[in-house]
């Protein structure tokens, strides 16, 4: 069987904090961080991680570092 990739994603936005952030990171023209949050947004919506990561053009190995970088992040 194969394995989904769904895993477990930390909600460290809402998803109105979320459209926010990337409102507000293509304002300021910083395509890499709206990719990353676009990517985590369509987590949020209930992707696996190769479907977010097909979404935003990113390889497997890349969807697998941006989940662990999200779920490690410190407020």
């Amino acid at each position: 069987m194969k394995n989904n990739q769904r895993g477990l994603l930390v909600k460290h936005l809402s998803s109105d904090e979320l459209d926010r952030a990337i409102a507000d990171a293509q304002k300021a023209d910083e395509t890499h961080l709206v990719r990353r949050l676009c990517y985590v947004k369509n987590l949020y919506a209930g992707d696996t991680r190769e479907e977010a990561g097909d979404r935003v053009g990113i390889s497997p190995s890349t969807t697998r570092r941006w989940a662990q970088a999200w779920n490690e992040v410190l407020y």
